[in-house]
Formats: structure tokens, sequence, C-alpha cells
């Protein structure tokens, strides 16, 4: 599903950096954190101004929708809505606590984000491929548990089927850095530029949907123009509004 069926990220950015410390102490996660530095140079653009907590917010609230979504498809849509996952404050209470079944839920909810950073996905729709992707292999009757979220064998099919989908759907940032108005030349919103020309060569009629991009204050004018072939350009410019 296109991502502006998500919910705005703002509404779950509640974390604060001092949290990322204190959880990557005491779960020990510094071999995690240093593969973290990477991720925001890969993560999906409306994340990449979080931290790697307030990122793992994120997917875990995602989780509890897909969850619902996937029983009621493969199970039973009646009991769906009555399934639960626990949210990050509680995973966090826990931790707080000792409990180590908040402790390996938690640790596997930041190393499945990870991997979604990593492939560049929307959390909603990674979680959705990978969890669909275990059930095909699942001989059970209740749902995979975080832990089993990042099997190499279905992230390598996610990531065969997130190419896929990139062709036939536009997958396009709601945070509003990347308006043209709030350019100011920084990494992620270059990579987000890159990214939608990528979006618009991989459709027969890229002139079209570079020029949408342009009128839609995605893309800045001047960029195109020294990016794209004369002949191509020329084509973009008899599409813009």
């Amino acid at each position: 599903m296109p991502l502006n069926d998500q919910a705005p990220i703002g509404e779950m950015d509640r974390s604060l950096p001092i949290d990322d410390d204190y959880v990557t102490y005491t779960l020990n996660l510094g071999k995690f954190q240093d593969f973290d530095l990477g991720l925001f140079a890969t993560k999906w653009f409306d994340y990449r101004h979080l931290t790697p907590l307030q990122a793992t917010r994120l997917y875990t609230a995602a989780l509890e929708p897909v969850y619902q979504r996937i029983y009621a498809r493969e199970f039973d849509r009646e009991k769906a809505k009555y399934i639960k996952v626990a949210d990050l404050d509680k995973l966090l209470e826990g931790l707080r606590r000792g409990d180590s079944h908040a402790k390996a839920t938690f640790t596997a909810c930041w190393r499945g984000r990870q991997v979604a950073d990593a492939l560049g996905m929307p959390y909603e729709i990674y979680l959705d491929l990978i969890v669909s992707a275990r059930l095909r292999r699942w001989q059970r009757t209740q749902m995979p548990r975080p832990q089993h979220l990042y099997h190499e064998y279905d992230v390598e099919k996610v990531q065969l089927r997130w190419e896929e989908m990139q062709a036939s759907d536009l997958y396009l940032a709601e945070h509003p850095a990347y308006m043209v108005q709030n350019y100011q030349g920084a990494l992620h919103q270059n990579d987000y530029h890159e990214w939608l020309i990528k979006q618009a060569r991989l459709r027969q009629n890229t002139a079209y949907y570079i020029a949408r991009f342009i009128d839609e204050d995605r893309l800045p004018l001047d960029k195109v123009s020294s990016r794209l072939e004369p002949h191509l350009f020329e084509q973009v410019t008899s599409y813009l509004q």
C-alpha cells in the first residue's frame, strides 16, 4: 500500500536521544548501534530525521494494524480486532523491570526495524510483506512473533517484491522537508530527488511523471534541467502545468 495510507510520523515522534542511550546500554545493543549509523542513508525518507528508538517506536506501532489485517485475511475476520501487540512504552516499562520477555520482544523489533531501514522500506509495507512471506512457511494457527520477522529467506523475498512494487505504485515521502520550498541541499533531500527521478524512469512515460513531481513541488526545475537528457527535458516542459 502507498505510504500515504500510514499515520503521520509526527504523531509517534516522542522519544528523546537520552532514551536511545538508555536502551542501548540496557540491552547491550552496541553491536546493532554501529549498524544504525549507516541506516540513516538508506532508511525510508520520512524516517531519516528520527533516532533509532524513535524509528523503532514507529515500527512497533505498525505491528498491530498489520497483524489484525493479515489475521482477518488468513484466519478469522471476527477475532482479528482482538489481536494486540505490546506498544513501545509497555516494552520500555518491562525493560526497566528486567522483564526478559520484554527485552526479547524489544530487541526483535529493533532488529526487524533495522532490516526495513536497510531495504529503504516504509515499516507498514515491510511488515505486511514479511508477515505474509513468513505465513507461507508457517504451519501454526497463531501469528508469527516479532522475533520471526527478519529471517534471511523471507527478507530476500520481501526485497524482490519491494522492487516490483516500485514499478507499479508510487511511494512518496510525506515529511515537509522534502518539499521544494524547504530544500536546503541536505543529503537526504538530494537522495529523495534521485529517488523520484528513479521512480519516473521505471515508468513508460518518464517525462509525464517528472513533470508531475515538479508541479507538486517535489522536484526543483533547475535540478531536473541539469540532470536530464535535453530531449527528455523538452518532453518534461511540455507536460508542465
